[in-house]
């Protein structure tokens, strides 16, 4: 899943870092590219740098997701 796939208009990644939120996930049931990985990262740094606070960020795959799955199933 490349960064311009994410959302009608390619700014799904963008808009999620502006949610007022310390922890930040791109879960796809499909791998996700670097670039996405990497612009995540970046714009998480960014916001955390202008705001002064600790942000997080992470990644839900394909592997990670059946991970979930099969641990919690009764969550799915």
């Amino acid at each position: 899943m490349t960064p311009a796939k994410w959302g009608k208009q390619g700014n799904q990644i963008q808009r999620l870092v502006e949610a007022p939120a310390r922890v930040f996930f791109l879960q796809f049931e499909g791998q996700i590219d670097e670039y996405s990985r990497d612009q995540l990262k970046k714009l998480t740094a960014q916001k955390a740098n202008e705001e002064g606070l600790k942000l997080f960020y992470g990644f839900i795959d394909r592997d990670d997701s059946l991970r979930l799955r099969r641990a919690y199933p009764q969550y799915f």
